[in-house]
């Protein structure tokens, strides 16, 4: 791996306007290569650091499955454990039903609907929920189920994988029906910390947390300096399906504690890794709480993707070469490509697309 090859593509990057944030890969215990560019914060000129602190989307999954899992090893919850004993009726999506499991959540084989359109790469329909409830009012799980609660249902549970962030809202609301407590808080306690995640966290955006880079919207064929932020893009604090906000070295230690077995029981750790959905050949599958790569039946990466309005993030760890690859970025693009050109240039074979 040519280092400074890397840095002067990411630099490039920059000066093209194509990425913002930080890019780490970690191996043997430490930093193999890492870079920090961009502009954290538009208005005041702050530049991105290697402690920059970032929205990660949809990679905050990767803690609410090990949050739940933990209950689990705790013996506090089963994965066959019917959903409907354990949410007040007020919490249910209207198409549950006594066959919807744990397990159908965490492996997003639930069949239930989503609050958007996950499809739509515009961010239109994501956006437009806040339409129905401002952002400011969507501060806990319970806060999003107006947004699903009376859809009906996609697909009957345990029949086929569809990606359903609303899973996860879900999950986050048996967190809370199990430990009396607010998810953000057993998240916290549970899983953060005992990982040495000490910069991550699930602050209201209105506290403004410290280095915390502004997200914008960024958009091909538009000039920059008219990119606006994301502040009216997200919900207020971060949820079960997304919004955590973290370091790229606090990811690196969540997949650390995670193999390492610090966090899960053998038996979980192995489940949370391979396919859970309906029998496939698909290159992408899911396990729980992690995206998979599997090639001739052999899970060879893990990891999570996320993105939101102004947020693009990826984490993936390669089992061949014992590699992980961090890319947080303050624009609505940027992570998967950067991901891409890193395990290129290390020689990591991923064939997703």
């Amino acid at each position: 791996m040519d280092a400074a090859a890397l840095t002067d593509w990411f630099e490039r990057r920059v000066a093209d306007h194509l990425f913002s944030g930080v890019a780490l890969v970690w191996r043997d215990d430490g930093p193999l290569f890492s870079y920090a560019g961009g502009i954290a914060h538009r208005g005041h000129g702050v530049p991105v650091t290697d402690t920059t602190r970032f929205g990660v989307a949809s990679v905050t999954k990767m803690v609410t499955a090990t949050t739940v899992l933990r209950l689990v090893d705790r013996g506090l919850l089963r994965l066959d454990r019917p959903v409907v004993e354990l949410l007040s009726a007020e919490q249910r999506p209207a198409a549950m039903t006594a066959a919807h499991t744990v397990h159908h959540l965490l492996s997003h084989t639930s069949g239930l609907a989503d609050y958007h359109d996950d499809e739509d790469q515009s961010w239109t329909s994501f956006r437009s929920i806040f339409d129905r409830i401002p952002s400011y009012r969507l501060r806990r799980a319970a806060d999003m189920l107006p947004l699903f609660v009376d859809l009906p249902a996609v697909s009957a549970p345990g029949t086929r994988y569809q990606y359903c962030d609303a899973n996860y809202i879900l999950l986050g609301l048996v967190v809370e029906a199990i430990t009396g407590r607010p998810y953000a808080e057993v998240a916290l306690d549970d899983v953060l910390r005992p990982a040495g995640m000490l910069d991550a966290s699930f602050d209201a955006l209105d506290d403004d947390p410290p280095r915390l880079a502004t997200g914008y919207l960024s958009s091909p064929g538009v000039p920059p300096e008219t990119w606006p932020s994301n502040v009216f893009s997200l919900t207020a604090r971060g949820m079960p399906d997304g919004g955590m906000i973290s370091t790229a070295v606090d990811l690196v230690h969540l997949v650390e504690s995670l193999l390492a077995g610090r966090l899960l029981s053998p038996a979980l750790l192995r489940a949370m890794q391979v396919p859970q959905g309906p029998p496939t050949n698909e290159v992408e599958q899911y396990g729980y709480g992690l995206e998979l790569t599997v090639v001739d039946g052999e899970v060879t990466i893990i990891g999570h993707g996320g993105s939101d309005p102004g947020v693009s993030a990826r984490v993936s760890h390669d089992f061949q070469t014992a590699t992980t690859i961090v890319v947080l970025c303050n624009y609505t693009q940027g992570s998967w490509v950067a991901t891409l050109h890193l395990e290129e240039a290390l020689g990591i074979v991923d064939p997703r697309p």
